[in-house]
């Protein structure tokens, strides 16, 4: 223990060196790389078991990405990808959520399985909080469409909506709830009076039932 935060801790000037804790670490050895969007940002300085019943894991990360590491950056162990007799050191770098990581510290790795789901539910939320914003524009560049195209664009939104509802925190439903289904309902509205029709009725219905199922579960 005492060697390995030695390396931490006598790192080369500008990259950045911390340790990461694992439950499991797979296979990973000292010298494997570090990769983030497909590219190699650092190297695994060294693997210790702790007295704590788990592994600790050195890693450099060079200076030219150090930035982006931020507090919500996720780590996982999986396969390299350039040499798969190998283990690597993957990184979904996040620079959003506090401060960068400090030279020294000791940050949480999670399971592979894990952190892919951590990743899916950011980038939903994400696009929950744009969606808002985005809506307007969206609006608009539909008016180019017929109505009938329009009515299978709002269905498509709402299928997407549908399958990531369990993945959404708390502030995403309340952003879905407040002001993405009013404007839903505004549209579909709107479709209906330009498609006045008893044969269109049907598929005017399916769409509200998929809005309230969408109201109804983010009240779970």
């Amino acid at each position: 223990m005492l060697g390995l935060m030695g390396l931490v801790l006598t790192g080369c000037s500008g990259d950045l060196d911390f340790i990461v804790r694992f439950k499991a670490v797979d296979g990973l050895r000292t010298g494997d790389r570090v990769w983030s969007d497909a590219q190699t940002i650092g190297a695994v300085s060294a693997v210790d078991y702790s007295d704590q019943a788990d592994y600790l894991v050195a890693v450099r990360i060079e200076r030219q990405y150090t930035e982006a590491l931020g507090q919500g950056s996720l780590f996982y162990v999986d396969t390299d990808p350039q040499a798969p007799e190998r283990k690597a050191l993957m990184v979904i770098l996040d620079a959003s959520n506090g401060d960068p990581i400090a030279d020294g510290q000791t940050v949480a790795g999670t399971a592979r399985w894990e952190a892919r789901m951590q990743q899916m539910t950011r980038r939903m939320e994400e696009t929950v909080s744009g969606l808002a914003v985005e809506l307007g524009q969206y609006w608009q560049d539909l008016q180019n469409l017929s109505a009938s195209e329009q009515v299978q664009r709002l269905e498509q939104e709402l299928d997407r909506i549908i399958a990531e509802l369990r993945r959404l925190s708390a502030s995403a439903r309340h952003e879905l709830k407040t002001n993405i289904l009013p404007r839903l309902r505004e549209q579909l509205a709107e479709l209906r009076r330009k498609l006045q029709a008893p044969e269109n009725e049907g598929q005017f219905d399916r769409l509200e039932e998929k809005i309230e199922r969408i109201d109804r579960e983010i009240r779970v």
